[in-house]
């Protein structure tokens, strides 16, 4: 606590490789993706700075990976799913109108779900290619989609159950998803009702809370009961974008610097400065690294990535915890 009270707890390095700007990243268990528009994506070991897989793609809006396969939101309107062993494309996803923005899936349902500039949410077989079911009701750019297990009981659900969120500029929408394909928005959450207020990415879902950050404030709603639990203001930053939020600790930053907010008193306690950037209005370029210390410092968890952006030279920006802190 004194390292990160003192500005001292972090260190940066960089990952070179994009012979174009990256728009997309995704992080998980010490490897990070990265996909950019030099149609290539790529997948780097963060202890290490090596880059582990690189395959020839479309341009890629969004990523999200696991030890087999890649799945790409792509700006030519369609998803893909890739191997990473051979570099093959395994499924394409035709159907949206417009740019796809965000992507999730899940292995044990065999879904993809997909949001897009066209307004709608796709519901997708994973492993078949085929549309289930599109949602409609977004006015403007679905940026985000999150396929979640709820983890609380209320009139509208069950721990267990498996939720989607859609977000746009103003508005969160939140559907049920299970074998049977008829979604009805079960509801939606803004923080103004006359939209004079957006909403920042990135969108935050654990199956217990969902958050986002406004220029209000921090939004914390109970996924139970759908009321907002509190709102966190930090009066001597405006706009600050939402990375992590944990029991204790959220992570957040505007174009200066990274911040650590201790969620017990509401107040800043670390900043980490960043270099000079476009933060992208999406939230596809930047992302928060190892999520565990969120909930408490054990002693053994400030270890790995903290956050990534991608820089205008095309290289990713990364700050992690000291090795010897």
């Amino acid at each position: 606590m004194k390292q990160l009270e003192d500005h001292e707890a972090f260190e940066t390095s960089s990952l070179i490789g994009h012979s174009a700007r990256v728009y997309a990243l995704y992080y998980k268990d010490g490897l990070l993706c990265t996909g950019s528009d030099d149609l290539s994506a790529k997948l780097w070991d963060v202890s290490t700075g090596q880059c582990v897989y690189g395959i020839q793609t479309h341009t890629c809006a969004a990523v999200k990976f696991d030890e087999q396969k890649l799945v790409t939101g792509s700006f030519d309107n369609t998803v893909a799913c890739w191997e990473w062993s051979s570099g093959a494309r395994t499924q394409h996803f035709r159907g949206h109108t417009g740019a796809v923005f965000s992507v999730d899936y899940n292995d044990e349902l065999d879904i993809l779900v997909s949001g897009s500039a066209d307004f709608t949410v796709k519901v997708w077989a994973l492993s078949a290619g085929t549309c289930l079911n599109t949602l409609t009701g977004h006015t403007e750019w679905v940026t985000k989609v999150v396929l979640q297990k709820c983890k609380v009981k209320s009139l509208l659900h069950s721990p267990g159950d498996y939720i989607l969120l859609s977000a746009d500029k103003y508005e969160i929408k939140i559907w049920p998803i299970g074998r049977e394909i008829n979604c009805k928005c079960l509801k939606t959450l803004s923080v103004s009702e006359d939209r004079s207020i957006c909403l920042q990415p990135r969108l935050h879902f654990d199956g217990k809370y969902i958050v986002c950050s406004s220029a209000l404030g921090l939004y914390q709603w109970d996924f139970a009961s759908y009321d907002i639990l509190r709102v966190i203001k930090t009066p001597e930053i405006a706009n600050l974008a939402l990375l992590g939020f944990g029991d204790i600790f959220a992570l957040l930053f505007d174009n200066r610097y990274l911040y650590i907010l201790d969620l017990r008193t509401e107040s800043l306690i670390s900043r980490w400065p960043l270099p000079e950037y476009r933060k992208s209005k999406r939230g596809s370029s930047f992302l928060a690294g190892e999520a565990s210390w969120l909930n408490g410092l054990d002693g053994h968890n400030d270890t790995g990535l903290v956050f990534a952006t991608s820089m205008p030279d095309h290289s990713i920006h990364l700050v992690l915890w000291k090795e010897h802190g």
